[in-house]
């Protein structure tokens, strides 16, 4: 997984299966941390899986990134990291918590890191308005092979929504003392934050691998 920190105003969500921006869809979904936006690049499926008669899973790529929209500094941690992907029927039905598929949750518990006088520069960003902190992960999403016959827990083939939950505080530790620790050089983001929207189409039937999954 590679990180890094660079300077965006703004990131255009895109989908290699489907490349639709929701231009209903412009406010954080429930869980955002206000002023902290997510929005996501997702690049060419690197393959789809056999996972069933029924479903296959598509691997995709997503290069993520967290953008400051406040006016004062915030603390990130660099190990962010997307613990839930969540697919709708439209960007509506996410906005309002209705999901077709939630992928497993995948809460990360990092090692503990050096919580010293201030942030450290290996484990934390420090983002300035408009700023932000990019990272890429790969995520499987599981999809019925034909939309007559929907598997159970599977997206349906054809138009969908997708969001990303991203969390941003992957330590035991408290974050309530270290926020006040670091208050003088921004705010410290603790919370769940979640993807805008994006509309997506995924292939009924593609080719598929025999990548050894366990069968649903």
């Amino acid at each position: 997984m590679s990180m890094g920190t660079q300077l965006a105003g703004s990131v255009l969500i895109l989908f290699s299966l489907a490349l639709q921006q929701n231009p209903a869809a412009q406010k954080p979904a429930g869980g955002q941390d206000t002023g902290v936006e997510v929005s996501a690049l997702a690049l060419e499926a690197a393959k789809f899986c056999d996972f069933g008669p029924k479903t296959y899973l598509a691997y995709i790529p997503i290069d993520i990134t967290i953008v400051n929209g406040r006016h004062t500094p915030i603390i990130l941690a660099n190990q962010a990291h997307v613990q839930r992907v969540l697919v709708g029927k439209s960007s509506e039905d996410l906005l309002a918590n209705k999901h077709q598929v939630a992928t497993p949750l995948q809460a990360l518990r990092s090692r503990d890191v050096a919580f010293g006088l201030q942030p450290s520069g290996d484990d934390f960003s420090i983002l300035k308005h408009n700023q932000s902190y990019m990272f890429t992960a790969v995520e499987g999403i599981p999809v019925s092979r034909d939309a007559a016959h929907p598997a159970p827990g599977a997206v349906l083939p054809g138009d969908a929504a997708m969001s990303l939950e991203v969390q941003t505080w992957p330590y035991a530790r408290d974050p309530g003392v270290v926020r006040r620790q670091w208050s003088k050089f921004g705010d410290l983001i603790s919370t769940t934050v979640t993807s805008i929207p994006t509309l997506l189409k995924l292939p009924a039937n593609p080719p598929v691998e025999k990548c050894g999954l366990p069968l649903p």
